[in-house]
């Protein structure tokens, strides 16, 4: 990987200036780099989906241990940086110039993806989101977000921090946080320290319920009154737009308070009410 001389000198050779809109901090710790790779387990057979290659921190490794890499980077003047930095050395490395959001992992051609990426912050849960519902042919995905997100993504029911964002990933894949990363591993250095995540994509989600789109409209419907009793939440007509007689019939028969807070909830529980409404016949 570049050190932080050679980095800068590229910056001034190729008159590049990380833009701050992009969310662009570029790793420059070697140890944190050989973490990742290391957390990756990348050999020959694998494919590699990379979000935001920069200017190659991990890439170089990845194609270099003869994986199929697929690197996906937003910033047209990375782009042709990275491009050039790696111009006829890898035939195995393919760059692409696209936002990852837009992106369609479905057109890789492998079975059994792994994804690696530093997240920007303005783009973390949506990205995350993203990964997650082209899950298909996913194996884990291994993202560095802000440490204070990565802290709330594996937030337990009862926590302040716990969300719908908590749900959604807990739902899909099993989240595991592997290492902090200090601020300083990063130029420009951001103002937070970071974390890396490893989030394994489950076959089977741990709760089962009879309509997913319903329970992430009660989950995110929940978490959207967060200092409300979950009953109270439900009967907005955005959401559920049902009766509190009606809804704490669905609670009985759920077994969830409905004095209860969305964070104070299980995933068991958010299950249950989501079967005791599909029950009801409510839209």
């Amino acid at each position: 990987m570049l050190t932080l001389t050679e980095l800068k000198s590229i910056f001034k050779e190729y008159g590049f200036t990380p833009l701050k809109r992009f969310g662009e901090n570029y790793l420059i710790d070697r140890n944190i780099k050989d973490k990742i790779i290391s957390a990756s387990c990348v050999t020959p057979s694998d494919t590699i989906l990379e979000i935001g290659p920069g200017l190659g921190a991990l890439t170089i490794d990845l194609a270099e241990s003869g994986a199929e890499v697929y690197a996906v980077e937003k910033d047209k003047k990375a782009f042709g940086i990275l491009g050039a930095l790696t111009a006829g050395r890898y035939p195995n490395l393919h760059i692409v110039n696209e936002d990852i959001l837009k992106f369609d992992p479905g057109a890789i051609p492998a079975k059994n993806i792994k994804v690696l990426g530093n997240l920007p912050y303005y783009i973390t849960t949506p990205a995350i989101e993203h990964i997650i519902e082209n899950r298909k042919n996913m194996i884990f995905a291994l993202v560095v977000v802000q440490k204070e997100v990565a802290e709330r993504i594996l937030s337990e029911p009862g926590s302040r921090n716990c969300g719908s964002i908590s749900c959604f990933v807990r739902y899909y894949t099993d989240p595991e946080y592997l290492h902090t990363i200090k601020r300083s591993s990063f130029f420009p250095v951001p103002d937070v320290d970071s974390a890396l995540l490893k989030l394994v994509v489950r076959r089977k989600p741990p709760v089962q319920v009879k309509d997913e789109k319903l329970l992430f409209k009660i989950i995110r419907g929940s978490f959207n009154q967060r200092r409300k009793s979950i009953i109270n939440s439900l009967s907005r007509e955005a959401v559920l737009g049902c009766a509190k007689p009606d809804l704490f019939a669905i609670f009985k028969r759920a077994g969830v308070s409905p004095a209860a807070r969305p964070e104070d909830l299980t995933l068991a529980e958010f299950a249950a009410i989501t079967n005791s409404v599909a029950l009801s016949h409510i839209p």
